[in-house]
């Protein structure tokens, strides 16, 4: 819920600053928010390392397009349903109270919040059972 709803200018300016001091180190924290306890710290090292070594600018730049994202805009000009399916146990219960009217969120245990690479089975049943 930090990035969402829109930030102030000054949250812009300041959640991206760990990532311009030490793109890799601030990348660890952010995997390691998304692990649910228990998850096999290699996962976390691997996803570590993969997102860290994302070629910059490039990935700084992502990171501030993220946080200027304004959610709340974005679903206000979405027509047809929206689901969301996140990890049951990291999910904030402020993300349900404020988007549960507006996006149908599904609870999955799959794994971290990478669980799509995790367990690319099920949710392929996943995405199927909404297509």
């Amino acid at each position: 819920m930090n990035l969402f709803p829109a930030q102030s200018e000054d949250d812009v300016q300041a959640l991206p600053r760990p990532f311009r001091e030490n793109f890799a180190g601030a990348m660890r924290g952010m995997v390691e928010a998304g692990a649910p306890e228990g998850t096999d710290p290699s996962l976390v090292d691997r996803y570590t390392e993969k997102m860290g070594s994302a070629r910059q600018p490039a990935g700084l730049h992502s990171l501030e397009g993220l946080v200027r994202w304004d959610l709340d805009a974005a679903l206000r000009e979405v027509a047809q349903p929206v689901a969301l399916f996140v990890v049951r146990s990291i999910i904030a219960k402020e993300a349900i109270e404020r988007y549960g009217d507006r996006i149908r969120i599904e609870l999955v245990d799959l794994g971290s919040r990478h669980f799509p690479v995790e367990s690319p089975a099920e949710t392929t049943k996943l995405l199927a059972g909404e297509l």
